[in-house]
């Protein structure tokens, strides 16, 4: 194991983990913030030739510049955003599984089930942290009586939670035989979708959608949709600790009718 991917994979630990292995359903939006990064974003890829792995960095800098997000320094940077591509990803995390359990404690047993077993060629790991809205560390649960509780507020006619979800650092894992003829930007934007999201709303059939980069056929998307690029401008517009359901008010109509 390089260093990197461990440097990366001590993140989650401890943390919650959620997976993206398959774009996720939109019914039944949640109350809670939808997470996304907050701190300086420092993408790395792993697996590929250096000229290729630098167009995929610039690329997903790119991206997250035009969302507004913060970038850590290129040349002098711990990565948070890891590209994975290698001979086969589910291998890899059972193996990692076996060797190393106490990363995957944060997941509820269906949870890890599905992270393990999944057959798809890629793959999404994210680790978030609740924190105040403010950036501060949640309390977490210390007994079964003494729960953190949160309460709704309303200011300017938006309705938001004290507390916010962060991305702390996230992994897209790529099996190499799935890459084979994809280029720079493809891949990177792919990395964008699932590597600054734990939840990615799933598009109607014929919905362009860069979603559908690995699922087969004969024209692949050549990157980021405006669906894609709809949904991640949402997610990182205005205050950070609002709720899904408002955040994503009115996409679920632009998913049927792009």
């Amino acid at each position: 194991m390089t260093t990197l991917i461990a440097r990366t994979l001590c993140a989650f630990a401890g943390c919650a983990v959620a997976l993206a292995s398959a774009p996720a359903a939109a019914d039944g939006l949640p109350d809670e913030p939808l997470a996304r990064f907050e701190e300086p974003l420092c993408p790395g890829i792993i697996g590929l030739e250096a000229g290729f792995a630098t167009s995929m960095v610039d690329r997903i800098r790119e991206n997250a510049q035009g969302l507004g997000l913060q970038l850590a320094d290129a040349d002098d940077c711990e990565p948070n955003l890891v590209v994975i591509v290698l001979e086969d990803g589910r291998d890899y995390l059972q193996r990692l599984a076996a060797d190393r359990p106490h990363l995957f404690e944060p997941l509820d047993r269906s949870a890890r089930q599905a992270l393990l077993e999944e057959e798809a060629p890629t793959r999404a790991w994210v680790s978030t942290e609740s924190r105040t809205r403010d950036g501060l560390r949640y309390g977490r649960r210390i007994n079964l009586a003494d729960v953190p509780q949160a309460a709704m507020w309303s200011a300017h006619s938006l309705i938001y939670t004290p507390t916010r979800e962060d991305i702390l650092a996230s992994m897209v894992l790529i099996d190499r035989d799935a890459a084979s003829g994809l280029n720079a930007r493809q891949m990177a934007d792919y990395a964008t979708l699932y590597g600054l999201a734990d939840f990615v709303p799933q598009a109607a059939p014929g919905v362009p959608t860069i979603q559908t980069l690995f699922a087969g056929g004969s024209s692949a998307p050549e990157g980021l949709s405006d669906f894609d690029m709809a949904y991640l401008d949402r997610l990182y517009s205005s205050i950070p600790n609002l709720p899904a359901n408002t955040r994503l008010a009115g996409l679920e109509g632009m998913a049927h009718t792009e």
